[in-house]
């Protein structure tokens, strides 16, 4: 299951034609287990304005990830290979990773950085998440960096210029996504079990 979160940039004076949306969007299982480990992706996208397939590449982000239920552990995050080398995994605050980032170089010159990535939706880092009960654990990125949380090179061979969402009309979203903890079959039968007896004392 997925919901939205939608953070409005600073108010823009550019038309229709020039908005640009940003997304960082959650990707996890649909269900799991109590006591498994799995893990959760999240990848940012950018739509519109002077992004260009193939010329344009995302140049970085700077997010937390935020967890809500019944989680027993959260790692710090694992950033993507293609902004590694710019990256802090973060710092682990109960169901949160806070202050993760990463990024990666224009390719200057068409020498400087020639393997950089121009995928666009592109993963952006991952954490492995430990279900501690029964109930919804859900994951969102959110608090992103002053400087804009996701930003991108309109032209990758030119870093002198970047486009984040905090400039003048932008849009930055955060879509979440959701695990339901389903119960163990022992759990079944225990529950089962106890409405049995429950309606036998009746």
């Amino acid at each position: 299951m997925k919901s939205v979160f939608a953070i409005a940039a600073v108010a823009g004076l550019a038309g229709a034609a020039l908005a640009q949306d940003f997304t960082i969007y959650a990707v996890a299982p649909a269900s799991a287990n109590v006591g498994d480990t799995y893990t959760v992706e999240f990848w940012g996208q950018v739509e519109g304005g002077s992004f260009v397939a193939g010329t344009s590449a995302i140049a970085g982000f700077g997010v937390d990830a935020l967890g809500t239920g019944n989680v027993a552990a959260v790692s710090t995050a694992t950033i993507a290979t293609w902004a590694a080398g710019f990256g802090v995994a973060g710092t682990v605050n109960g169901a949160n990773v806070e202050g993760i980032s990463g990024g990666q170089l224009a390719n200057l010159f068409g020498f400087l950085n020639p393997n950089i990535d121009l995928s666009n939706p592109i993963m952006l880092f991952s954490i492995d998440v430990t279900v501690g009960g029964f109930g919804d654990i859900t994951y969102v990125a959110g608090n992103p960096n002053p400087n804009g949380g996701l930003s991108y090179y309109p032209v990758s061979t030119d870093g002198a210029s970047v486009v984040a969402p905090n400039h003048a009309g932008t849009t930055l979203t955060f879509i979440s996504a959701t695990t339901s903890v389903v119960p163990a079959p022992a759990s079944l039968a225990l529950l089962g079990l106890g409405g049995l007896v429950a309606r036998r004392r009746r």
